[in-house]
């Protein structure tokens, strides 16, 4: 079962896809795609997550790694706003800036599942500040709000993991899929403006083409192609409401070498064209 969000915001035109609401509580196991970060404005809840449970008081602060199912219980005078972050498609929210093994270890449950920051805590404050300036971003949509949220949802994940609430279980000693696949991705984060090509990844890497396409198509249900295409596209995205750059020059800057088939890919991805997707 998918999370319920009365009070929703709508979806940023940012490629991080955030919303915000009131989370529905009831006595369902939920699992989601989201990356979620909750704030108890009232009550109280005990959240059920595998073995463990937790009780959670007004002013608390928790995360929720994407696709965990876990359910609330004693929940009946609790009040829980939520700040969500989509993470259906990772190339959608690297844009450059999160690795992608940060990407791959929450999407693939290599992490801490749920962690509690309570009002005692050193980030407690800048962390409640963050969720509660990026509610009023995506509310209030003020000009350049996606810089703002972009801002704070990388402190807030910059506070888990440097302070050890949210750790990466394992990395090094995950599968020898896993393993090539973060080696062919990093590379691919670092080059996909240019004309990458599956050729040029397999000779840098070290690995094969065939097996190149074989890791996209079992570990992440997607193409070599489709992947460089969704980073470009997203870059694009994100260009396209934070600048005032012609359209021609954010294809070319984002790896596409025709606009043509920018427009033609960017509507087929997005449901409108690229100079509507900037009007919105």
């Amino acid at each position: 079962m998918s999370i319920k969000i009365s009070h929703a915001t709508s979806v940023s035109n940012s490629a991080f896809r955030v919303v915000c609401g009131e989370m529905m509580l009831d006595n369902s196991i939920v699992s989601h795609h989201e990356a979620l970060f909750g704030t108890i404005k009232s009550g109280s809840a005990v959240i059920q997550i595998a073995d463990s449970t937790q009780t959670m008081h007004k002013g608390d602060v928790y995360f929720v790694a994407p696709n965990v199912k876990y359910k609330f219980s004693d929940h009946d005078d609790a009040a829980i706003e939520v700040v969500t972050l989509n993470f259906a498609i990772p190339a959608a929210v690297t844009q450059d800036y999160m690795p992608q093994s940060i990407i791959r270890a929450l999407i693939n449950g290599n992490c801490t599942p749920f962690a509690l920051i309570s009002p005692q805590d050193e980030v407690y404050s800048d962390m409640l500040e963050k969720i509660e300036d990026i509610k009023q971003a995506e509310t209030q949509k003020f000009e350049y709000f996606q810089l703002k949220v972009y801002s704070d949802m990388y402190d807030l994940f910059y506070n888990l993991f440097s302070k050890k609430y949210v750790k990466i279980i394992d990395v090094e000693n995950k599968s020898k899929k896993y393993r090539a696949l973060v080696r062919v991705t990093n590379y691919i984060d670092e080059h996909y403006t240019d004309g990458i090509s599956l050729d040029e990844v397999a000779g840098q890497t070290g690995i094969s083409r065939y097996y190149v396409s074989h890791l996209f198509k079992e570990l992440m249900n997607t193409t070599f192609v489709g992947y460089v295409n969704e980073l470009r596209l997203n870059r694009a995205a994100m260009l396209l409401v934070t600048t005032d750059r012609p359209i021609i020059e954010i294809a070319s800057i984002s790896g596409f070498n025709n606009l043509s088939n920018f427009n033609r890919a960017f509507k087929m991805h997005f449901g409108k064209t690229p100079s509507a997707y900037r009007r919105a």
